[in-house]
């Protein structure tokens, strides 16, 4: 954590500390979502290990394989409950006081740490308003916010006493670095960081876009696919001797690289068995350093090069939308995406993210109206 950043969020913070800790991040236990779901008793014996491992952090929601993922946790984690910290969520459709109700009974406890709203979708401040009153109820310590803009999140701050935001961050994905990490760090907000692996790319297993199962989310993905595999695999292979060099995995470098992030409190790292465990929650009191963290930087900005737009853009891009015309006009072959995708969202508009802005981009280059 930088020099700024919040020290006390209340009840959680014996589970913080200065530098960012790794957490269970509990979707992948849910058993639904992630390929073959597994024996029962491995995801149980993925939590208990975990603990032992020393992980005292651990993040659910009711969507997690419809409950599983906390009626599980609830089972596994019950004799070290004053010990761990778990955290929940509330769809942003549901009712707060009765999902929050159900949580508890499958998580079998009478409160939780924290409490986050999932999305901001329509009505999300009053969301945020039950759920500081649940706060205020006891069944909650602490209340935290997930998937937000910077505006959002702004906003947020003057509606509950917020602890935490949590979003997707890893050295791929860095939207969080335009706007809401530095808010957070301003405003003493613990960040919590999800898919810190980019959903298991960075293990560095995939030599060609893999098939997955139906059923499972990262057939969704599209960073399995096309363009935007073979640059990331293009980073992996040149990290790879990185990571050698310091004598720990593909994961641990990744891990390590996020941890060294100014102002992450936890990254929130998933595993459905103790090989899984083993292989993540690698107890390492060594961050790596300022010079390897500016190796990792530099091989991600060569690969992922911004475009520059061509004569023809200019022409082409009178007749399409305001979004398609505000990202062609920024196309200079120096500016980062998710800095283009922040401006945008600055409007105040639909917000947008960097990976809208690679997928059209890369639209273009193949009709030769921008190049790399």
């Amino acid at each position: 954590m930088c020099e700024g950043a919040r020290t006390d969020v209340g009840p959680l913070s014996r589970f913080l500390g200065v530098a960012a800790r790794l957490g269970f991040g509990g979707w992948a236990v849910g058993g639904t979502g992630w390929g073959a779901a597994g024996e029962d008793s491995e995801r149980a014996a993925a939590i208990r290990h975990a603990v032992e491992r020393g992980v005292t952090f651990f993040d659910t929601a009711p969507t997690y394989g419809g409950g599983e993922s906390e009626r599980l946790l609830g089972r596994v984690l019950k004799a070290d409950r004053e010990r761990v910290a778990i955290a929940t969520k509330v769809g942003p459709r549901d009712d707060p006081r009765a999902s929050l109700e159900d949580s508890l009974r499958r998580l079998n406890t009478d409160y939780v740490d924290l409490v986050q709203l999932h999305e901001t979708l329509d009505r999300w401040e009053w969301q945020l308003e039950k759920l500081h009153a649940l706060q205020l109820a006891g069944k909650a310590l602490a209340v935290g916010l997930c998937n937000a803009t910077h505006r959002q999140l702004e906003r947020a701050l003057t509606l509950a006493p917020l602890a935490t935001y949590q979003a997707p961050y890893n050295l791929f994905d860095r939207d969080v670095e335009e706007r809401t990490l530095p808010l957070c760090r301003d405003r003493r907000l613990a960040f919590l960081a999800y898919r810190p692996l980019a959903a298991g790319l960075l293990g560095g297993k995939y030599a060609a876009p893999p098939q997955f199962a139906e059923g499972d989310h990262r057939r969704q993905i599209y960073w399995f696919k096309g363009k935007e595999f073979e640059r990331r695999r293009a980073v992996i292979d040149r990290l790879r001797p990185i990571a050698q060099g310091q004598e720990i995995s593909l994961i641990a470098l990744a891990l390590g690289w996020l941890r060294s992030q100014p102002g992450v409190s936890i990254v929130l790292v998933g595993a459905r068995n103790g090989a899984q465990v083993d292989e993540t929650f690698v107890p390492d009191p060594r961050p790596l350093t300022p010079e390897v963290c500016r190796a990792i930087d530099a091989i991600v900005a060569d690969v992922f090069r911004p475009a520059r737009s061509t004569p023809q853009l200019g022409d082409a891009a009178r007749t399409w939308g305001e979004r398609e015309r505000f990202i062609a006009a920024r196309l200079d072959g120096t500016t980062r995406y998710e800095a283009i995708a922040a401006e945008w969202t600055d409007t105040g508009d639909k917000p947008m993210i960097a990976a809208q802005v690679k997928v059209f981009v890369d639209q273009l280059v193949e009709q030769g109206l921008a190049e790399v």
